[in-house]
């Protein structure tokens, strides 16, 4: 059967929207705009494929292919990646050419239905995945692929393509399979924290869904969504909210941070009620001393132990041997024994009063003051493998160049901004690096998404690029929102957060919170006053900026519920469509008989053979007394039979032929009834 323009552009649409649903997993590894970029090339070439000349639908093709080669090798060029194959100008690319692969496959695969059926199937394992991680989304895509699958199925039954009654009970055991398995995943997939250590628990048991969930010593291989857990685990007693201080890495290896190999002479040892030794880790900025207790009500690793930033002394702490316990002198992590839910230690902390105002007064170029940076501090925290890519050294000249910073404070504040800028908060939604992929790299160019991580890391690895001293550090964001009583904090899995220390000479490791939302808290110059009502005045919330959490919430009934409407909506609604589609046909084809039965009446009325065309016919026309409408009559006629354009008012179905074809037939009686009298 032929198929005009317009019928050509809707199958190319519908392709290109299974397309775009069934290649959504994939889509999701990008960046938002890449995707767009790549989708809307394909929408072009879908228009393209609605030309009905083979010369210009190729000349079409041809110049979006090279457009697209075009803009993929100038982003190679401007960016240095013409070495780095698995960067995302090259992926880009790849997932292009899949694209209008898959969009072919489709347009030959969507006339047979078996073969249709198990790309469909292959497509919802994609769509599953995405169920498990985004319930909402993946159900709304499974959705959208079954209503498309429908519809190519019954434009290729329109098209001619014969349907057998197995056909349909295949598709719809296809479509009933695919809203059970999404509502069953979205009942399974975490939401939101769950009842503590379920969603570390779900998140197991996903294939290829990495998750970290709240704090861990080992940093060593970062990447994957976050999964939050609200149990608490640990409990301050301190007069303002203070950050805990957990572990503290320098080695960072491309995937991860690690610590540096330590040898004798890098492990001192400190008494208890001793300061520690080599003094604060800080210099020339004022700060408040106070004592601050922290009890284990949970699981979490205490072996480098948990602190406002910085310890001058430990007053109490159960499990040493000799009263004493030991220091890492390289990275500031004081060692510790494994606490138990129930104990408890107490310190004595100096917590710096709002040091960026000091370092801001700095007005001596970085150039000027990094030769009194300590030859170890340079050998230790300016460390970066030979395999970070050119790229990461580029992004962080550039950045700096761009924002005339010449100050070592400047050059942080401009690394931090750029990243609050240019990189997005997200938790669920992070990929793991490939093998061999920098994690650095992967963030800062290629998926633009990660938490606290991802942001720490970047600034870290390019303060490091331009020569200024960093290092990472792990531990607990606590704030106003985490106190439970008066100077008492509730601090839970869900608080887990990663900074930077940065070594600014004369003045020591000073922190700074790179994540967006979030900043360090210092000891103001005295604690907030409290109201009549014993709570913390408004607006002295740390985190009012942050993002928030979810709702502890399960909704899994509402989601199978709507899960399931949908599905019986759109089944229900394809089910019209097709039926609708088939009364079409058989009226159409009804039509079409009537009016070859008058055809075949004609032709015997005037005694012609049935061979006869309708051109054969005029003289019917002639004793109904219609010649002049025969001809109108005639290119209608034959263009219905053999699918030529016609104009507008030219253009009728069988029913106005055959109507018309009656009425000269009566016509025509009546004149040789009358002759006969």
């Amino acid at each position: 059967m032929a198929h005009g323009p317009v019928r050509r552009l809707v199958r190319s649409l519908l392709c290109f929207a299974w397309v775009v649903t069934a290649l959504a997993p994939v889509g999701l590894a990008f960046e938002r705009r890449a995707a767009f970029e790549v989708a809307a090339f394909w929408f072009a070439m879908c228009l393209g494929a609605a030309l009905t000349s083979p010369w210009k639908r190729g000349m079409v093709w041809a110049a979006l292919l090279i457009a697209q080669v075009v803009a993929a090798f100038e982003a190679a060029r401007l960016t240095g990646w013409f070495a780095n194959l698995g960067a995302a100008p090259w992926r880009l690319c790849a997932f292009s050419l899949a694209g209008l692969a898959a969009m072919g496959l489709v347009r030959y695969a969507y006339r047979r239905p078996l073969t249709w059926l198990l790309y469909n199937g292959v497509a919802q394992i994609g769509l599953v995945a995405v169920s498990l991680t985004h319930p909402a989304a993946g159900v709304c895509l499974e959705l959208m692929c079954l209503g498309l699958m429908l519809a190519l199925f019954a434009l290729a039954r329109w098209e001619g393509a014969v349907a057998r009654p197995s056909d349909w009970r295949r598709a719809a055991g296809v479509g009933a399979g695919i809203i059970l398995c999404g509502a069953a995943c979205a009942l399974a997939a975490p939401k939101a924290p769950l009842v503590p250590g379920v969603a570390r628990i779900v998140m197991s048991l996903v294939p290829r869904t990495s998750a970290r969930t709240g704090y861990s010593l080992d940093d060593s291989h970062l990447g994957g969504s976050l999964v939050t857990d609200p149990q608490p685990i640990l409990e301050m007693r301190a007069p303002v909210p203070l950050d805990l201080r957990g572990q503290v890495l320098s080695d960072y290896t491309g995937q991860g941070w690690v610590s540096v190999p330590l040898d004798g002479s890098d492990v001192a040892t400190a008494a208890i009620g001793q300061p520690l030794p080599g003094g604060l880790p800080f210099a020339h900025v004022a700060y408040r001393a106070m004592d601050v207790t922290v009890s284990v009500k949970g699981t979490v690793n205490t072996t480098d132990l948990l602190a406002p930033y910085a310890v001058d002394r430990v007053l109490r702490l159960p499990g040493l041997y000799g009263n004493e316990f030991a220091i890492d002198t390289l990275q500031g992590n004081i060692k510790a024994a494994p606490l138990d839910p129930g104990e408890s230690y107490e310190v004595e902390v100096a917590v710096p009063n709002n040091p960026y105002a000091r370092l801001a007064s700095v007005g001596a170029p970085f150039v000027a003051v990094r030769r009194d940076i300590p030859a170890s501090t340079r050998a230790v925290d300016t460390q970066l493998p030979a395999e970070l890519p050119a790229s990461v050294r580029q992004l962080a000249a550039r950045i700096v160049t761009h924002a005339h910073a010449v100050t070592e404070y400047e050059m942080v504040n401009a690394i931090i901004q750029y990243l609050a800028a240019h990189e997005r908060y997200d938790v669920s939604d992070v990929p793991v690096p490939q093998p061999g992929e920098d994690y650095v790299a992967q963030f800062l160019f290629d998926t633009h998404r990660g938490y606290c991580d991802n942001f720490a890391s970047a600034a870290a690895v390019m303060l490091r690029a331009l020569g200024v001293p960093s290092r990472f550090v792990t531990g607990f964001a606590v704030g106003a929102d985490n106190e439970m009583a008066p100077d008492t904090y509730v601090v839970s899995e869900a608080d887990a957060h990663a900074w930077i220390e940065v070594y600014f000479p004369r003045f020591g490791w000073i922190p700074f919170d790179a994540t967006p939302g979030f900043a360090m808290t210092f000891a103001p110059s005295s604690a907030p006053a409290r109201g009549a009502d014993g709570k913390l005045p408004p607006g002295s919330r740390r985190h009012s900026s942050a993002p928030a959490s979810p709702p502890v919430v399960r909704r899994e009934l509402l989601v199978v519920a709507s899960v399931a409407l949908g599905g019986a909506a759109a089944a229900l609604g394809a089910l019209w469509a097709v039926r609708r589609v088939r009364r079409r046909r058989k009226a159409r084809q009804g039509d079409f008989d009537a009016f070859l039965r008058l055809v075949g009446e004609a032709r015997a009325a005037l005694g012609l053979p049935p061979s006869a065309t309708l051109r054969d016919l005029r003289p019917l026309a002639h004793l109904a007394g219609a010649a002049d409408a025969f001809g109108p009559w005639l290119r209608a006629a034959e263009a219905k039979l053999y699918g030529r354009e016609l104009e507008a008012s030219e253009s009728a179905d069988w029913r106005d032929l055959s109507a018309t074809l009656s009425q000269w037939l009566e016509a025509a009686a009546r004149g040789g009834a009358a002759r006969t009298r």
